[in-house]
């Protein structure tokens, strides 16, 4: 698993996302928002839908755990 943690979303950092696409060993991404899934779509832009695009969130000022992220990336990669 990789992470990217944009400074700024705007200009969004499409090359960034892009790049890390690029990797050989990128499978898929997932994206941790604490909100509804607002960066989804932008992460989808910037590959060009050439990979899937997962969503883990929470709102409410609930903050993710790393745990619970964790599974989320096992349940996507098929790990049990």
């Amino acid at each position: 698993a990789g992470l990217i943690r944009p400074i700024t979303l705007w200009p969004y950092p499409y090359k960034t996302v892009l790049e890390a696409a690029e990797q050989a060993s990128v499978k898929a991404f997932l994206t941790v928002e604490m909100s509804m899934g607002q960066m989804v779509d932008d992460v989808k832009l910037a590959l060009s839908c050439s990979k899937p695009v997962h969503f883990f969130g929470r709102t409410g000022g609930v903050v993710p755990k790393p745990s619970e992220i964790l599974e989320e990336i096992k349940k996507i990669g098929g790990a049990r």
